[in-house]
């Protein structure tokens, strides 16, 4: 059947009109954007009563009548008309000034002042999240779906929580929020519910309710309790069916100052300092989700934006910052990092805010800019403030152009905070004590436990930050142009007193804060030092009865015990001298006591993987090299690039791994 005769016969089954011509002037550019109809096939008109109607082909599809009755005025009925597809395919590509217009307005209500800066998002509205305790029993049996969606939303903002997911099961849909930094299971919802749920909230951010097996990301601002959030959205498709993230923003919050984010009054004091300062390059380094952002807009609400220029290319702009020039990374309208980052220098600010050093491009521009007397700030992925020099020198900056740029690096981790209510206080244990005292001369006596209570979720409440920031001073930049290894580095800037991010840690721990177990793993681990040059008793190789004088000491990294036995098995009746450990951690305890010829490693464990083990003894100078253990292939690039000795695929095979190993250790049969 003809498409025009199709949509004559849906029309006349619904007893809807039905049109085979519209004229462009009767076209509305309120209500929807040019890419949300262009996806869904509808758009929005007025009809001959001068009613707001809506003009589309498939009226079956239920989320989009949904998000559609939220747009005429509330006193109106929803008016649908029925056209055939490529009429409406018509109207949209063969009038792009129309199109235009439309593309300033987007679905849920009134438009707010579009942004201009280059590089930003189509504009968004914003939908108001009512209070899921004032719905009438009436509206929730007319409405489920958007009781359900409405009730996700408006409880993660009252939950405080930062991501949502929204996961299919084989026989179920679970929606995740990820609260302090944990997620945690908070709905199960029928496997169909969780399909329609997902495709309301894909309708509101303009994202195609058609296309479930592409990976598709939008946005959409809603209101709670008179708070706007940006909610930003990203599908991804599994075994078990579309799947759905949502980042829960808050552009307006107000930044927290410096020292409510946990730094002590002297680290506020250096960071204002900075503030001050007319040139040079502020790093702030750490990993995903260790608030460097929320940082650095803290630093920026100090800076005087009134009287200097400040732009910056982000990605996404996830808070306003005023008297800014922000610029957003849109990849899709072909404005890419890259494009945005040559186009702010040309400008000549005073400020350059980059969202992340991700690349030799970015970091060359940041640390250039910063030269030539201007002020760049930025992020980096790495574990401490000396790691990051290490870091720049890898992604292409030599040490003598650093020198001349580095102002000030700050290093950072974000921890859950014990409940004050609920806290347990004890005395310190002879382990907690042990896990202290390579840090600290002065243990404290008691220590805190989460416990968990009415008011918390397992002990814990809300989340702050452990700090380092370095100075970047005349000694410190001669050090950089000396070419110093980054071990000597830091062992240099502890030697002459810095306040470090161990000390910190410390210090939280004494103040009752953060549990020794946690400041431990997440913080102080990452400070453990390697064997020290020359101290013959660690240096020297384990013996035993059993092993033959001079065996090649081999540290196996692998958490699942099957692989632990087989590996350890192979090496140790070949003569070798095999230590295993069961994740990382444990493996940087043992590089502190000995020295090893090669390490196997495994990728994905808990506490700490692969990856982050290989820069953290990249980083303390430990020359062991390393191979992984791996059973994915595109985990090879990245893990030769961070130097990676080579793979051995799982799973194991004895050949294979006797033969990779020989020549590691450059041994013959």
């Amino acid at each position: 059947m003809a498409e025009r005769d199709f949509a004559k016969v849906i029309a006349e089954f619904l007893r809807l009109p039905h049109v085979a011509v519209v004229d462009y002037e009767n076209l509305q550019s309120q209500l929807l954007t040019g890419e949300f109809c262009r996806w869904n096939l509808v758009i929005p008109i007025l009809d001959d009563e001068g009613n707001t109607a809506f003009l589309l082909s498939n009226p079956f599809e239920w989320e989009l009548l949904d998000v559609l009755k939220k747009n005429p005025p509330t006193d109106q009925l929803l008016r649908l008309i029925i056209t055939d597809p490529s009429h409406i395919r018509r109207l949209l590509n063969q009038n792009p000034d129309q199109e235009k217009k439309m593309s300033s307005a987007a679905v849920g209500g009134e438009q707010p002042e579009p942004m201009e800066e280059e590089g930003a998002e189509i504009p968004i509205t914003t939908t108001v999240i009512e209070d899921v305790g004032l719905i009438s029993a009436a509206d929730i049996e007319r409405r489920p779906v958007v009781y359900v969606s409405d009730n996700i939303l408006y409880t993660a903002v009252m939950e405080r929580a930062s991501d949502i997911h929204i996961e299919p099961k084989e026989k179920e849909t679970v929606v995740r929020y990820r609260i302090d930094g944990d997620l945690r299971d908070i709905f199960h919802l029928k496997k169909q519910t969780g399909t329609m749920v997902i495709s309301r909230l894909k309708a509101l951010a303009g994202i195609d309710i058609t296309e479930r097996m592409k990976p598709q990301d939008g946005s959409v601002e809603i209101m709670v309790s008179k708070r706007t959030f940006r909610l930003r959205l990203a599908t991804t498709s599994t075994p078990n069916g579309e799947s759905l993230i949502v980042r829960v923003l808050e552009p307006a919050a107000k930044p927290k100052d410096l020292g409510e984010l946990g730094m002590t009054d002297g680290q506020v004091r250096t960071m204002k300092d900075f503030s001050t300062r007319r040139y040079g390059l502020i790093l702030v380094v750490g990993p995903t989700g260790a608030g460097k952002t929320t940082t650095i807009y803290s630093f920026l609400s100090h800076l005087d934006t009134k009287s200097r220029s400040l732009i910056s290319v982000e990605d996404p702009v996830e808070y306003r910052i005023p008297n800014a020039n922000q610029q957003q990374v849109n990849d899709k309208a072909g404005v890419t990092f890259d494009v945005l980052l040559k186009s702010s220098v040309r400008q000549d600010p005073d400020i350059l805010y980059v969202g992340e050093v991700r690349d030799t491009f970015s970091a060359r521009i940041s640390v250039d800019f910063a030269s030539t007397g201007h002020m760049a700030i930025s992020t980096l992925h790495t574990n401490n403030a000396t790691t990051a020099i290490f870091h720049l020198e890898r992604l292409g900056v030599v040490r003598e152009v650093m020198a001349e740029a580095l102002l000030g690096i700050i290093a950072q981790r974000l921890l859950k905070k014990l409940c004050p209510f609920c806290k347990q206080v004890k005395p310190i244990t002879q382990a907690e004590a042990e896990l202290l005292t390579p840090f600290t001369d002065d243990l404290p006596t008691h220590v805190a436990h989460p416990v968990g209570c009415g008011k918390c979720r397992d002990g814990y409440f809300g989340r702050e930050g452990i700090y380092e920031i370095i100075t970047f001073d005349q000694e410190l930049l001669d050090k950089i142009r000396a070419g110093i290894p980054i071990s000597e580095f830091r062992d240099f800037i502890s030697r002459r007193g810095d306040y470090l991010i161990s000390h910190h840690a410390v210090e939280k721990v004494k103040t009752l804060i953060f549990p020794v177990k946690d400041v431990y793993e997440k913080v102080l681990v990452e400070e453990i030092r390697g064997p020290a040059k020359g101290d013959e008793a660690r240096q020297a190789r384990k013996e035993t009865p059993d092993q033959p004088r001079g065996a090649a000491a081999i540290l196996v990294v692998e958490d699942d015990e099957d692989n632990q036995l087989l590996i350890d098995r192979i090496l140790t009746n070949q003569g070798y001298d095999v230590s295993v450990a069961g994740d990382g951690i444990d493996a940087l305890m043992m590089l502190a006591q000995k020295r090893f010829e090669l390490i196997l490693s495994d990728i994905n464990m808990p506490n700490l993987d692969g990856f982050k083990f290989l820069e953290l003894i990249n980083q303390k100078g430990i020359k062991a090299p390393l191979m992984f253990l791996t059973a994915r292939s595109e985990e090879e690039v990245k893990g030769l690039e961070l130097g990676a000795l080579d793979y051995l695929k799982k799973p194991i095979k004895k050949d294979a791994l006797l033969l990779r190993v020989k020549r590691a250790l450059g041994r013959s049969d």
